[in-house]
């Protein structure tokens, strides 16, 4: 089987193809025996990884490059991905000299890429582009996230290692989620055989697709290509397959197959729905507050992130500050202080969001309203019916956005 390759870099964007300590766009070089320098200088500085080939057996090297988001920023990746569990750590090498232990899950993203690609490519990581023990680099860096994901040439959102049938599952959506679904009498067939319906189910609810940091990394985002173990797919296959599937929800078909109501239900589904609704020209840009009711059961390592995630999603005048000095109770009444309608309705859930008591914050209601934690199969719905615009039907701007 043919892998899909990398594009070579665009020559158009001041891209560089490097070897051994790498020069970034200011010309100064990345010392190699230090594994961070301090971000200085631009307001929009990051830090990227040069990703060098390499076979499926030797060390993944790397070295870091200082660019700029703007017209002299060279062409990058950035990567969509979950951390996993921080249990088993994997060695790569900065520079030649410096080593960065990173999660399993990602350093498996990386050792199949060095096999893929056949020159230096440039990826944003943000566990290797960000200087984790450093809370000021992580407060800019996430002041900057929306400008990074918007700003890569391409996003990859990487699901995970081949696992429970993952690559007959690819290999459908890429290969006949494009085709319309066969009539049957009054209604339609089966769009897949019981064992492959479970296959792309299961793709659909990895943890990748309830995490909280992907919400604006995948709404913002331009040229999205999912991969999952070797095997890779364009975005616009997803939506092709959500809209398949809408076809027979409408036809009230939906629920005579098996597994078909789980799939348009999914994590996965809801994240489709929700790039196409936000994407549209005529969509507003809603409330801190509105995205957080959404969006609170979404996953993440760090409470804090439950808001800090959001915010570069939402109005300015609803939106606070990402810092990670402050404490969740400082997070709260900072979130609270912009909210203009519903506080009291809103306030017990955002407590319960961020952990916190009502002893805690010393609310004077006494009685908080304990939430129930919603199956995640239904956040779907529970997205359309807390839509921030009565104007769009999500379903007609994925249909626009796939026609137009």
């Amino acid at each position: 089987m043919r892998r899909p390759q990398i594009a070579p870099l665009p020559t158009t964007k001041t891209s560089r193809m490097y070897s051994g300590s790498l020069m970034n766009t200011t010309g100064r070089f990345e010392a190699a025996a230090s594994r961070y320098n301090i971000l200085t200088g631009p307001k929009k500085g990051l830090r990227l990884i040069c990703l060098f080939p390499g076979s499926a057996n030797s060390t993944i090297k790397g070295s870091f490059v200082y660019a700029e988001l703007g017209n002299s920023c060279p062409s990058y990746i950035a990567l969509s991905y979950t951390w996993g569990e921080q249990t088993i750590l994997k060695k790569i090498v900065i520079g030649g000299h410096g080593d960065i232990m990173i999660g399993e899950n990602l350093w498996s993203f990386l050792r199949l890429q060095t096999t893929i690609i056949t020159m230096p490519t440039l990826f944003w990581i943000d566990a290797i582009c960000i200087d984790q023990q450093n809370i000021n680099e992580r407060n800019h860096q996430v002041g900057l996230m929306k400008h990074i994901y918007a700003s890569a040439d391409q996003v990859f959102l990487w699901l995970g290692k081949e696992c429970n049938g993952s690559d007959k599952a690819m290999s459908f959506i890429r290969n006949q989620a494009t085709k319309p679904p066969n009539k049957r009498g009054q209604g339609y067939r089966s769009i897949w055989p019981i064992a492959l319906g479970q296959a792309i189910h299961d793709l659909c609810e990895r943890p990748y697709w309830k995490r909280m940091w992907i919400i604006q990394e995948i709404l913002h985002s331009n040229s999205i290509t999912v991969w999952c173990g070797s095997q890779s797919i364009a975005w616009e296959a997803l939506e092709k397959l959500y809209l398949k599937l809408k076809t027979l929800e409408e036809a009230n078909w939906l629920s005579h197959h098996k597994l078909h109501t789980q799939v348009a239900q999914s994590p996965a589904a809801m994240m489709l729905w929700q790039r196409a609704h936000w994407r549209h020209e005529g969509t507003p840009v809603p409330q801190l507050q509105t995205l957080i009711d959404i969006f609170r059961d979404f996953k993440c390592s760090d409470i804090k992130d439950k808001v800090f995630a959001l915010v570069g999603m939402a109005t300015i005048d609803s939106a606070i500050v990402p810092n990670y000095a402050l404490t969740t109770k400082e997070i709260y009444f900072g979130v609270m202080r912009n909210v203009q309608e519903d506080k009291e309705q809103f306030g017990p859930k955002l407590s319960q969001t961020l952990g916190l008591s009502h002893r805690e914050l010393n609310l004077p209601w006494a009685d908080m309203i304990a939430y129930r934690r919603e199956d995640v199969e239904r956040l779907v719905v529970r997205a359309r019916r807390h839509d921030w615009t009565n104007d769009h039907s999500p379903v007609i701007c994925l249909m626009s956005e796939l026609v137009g």
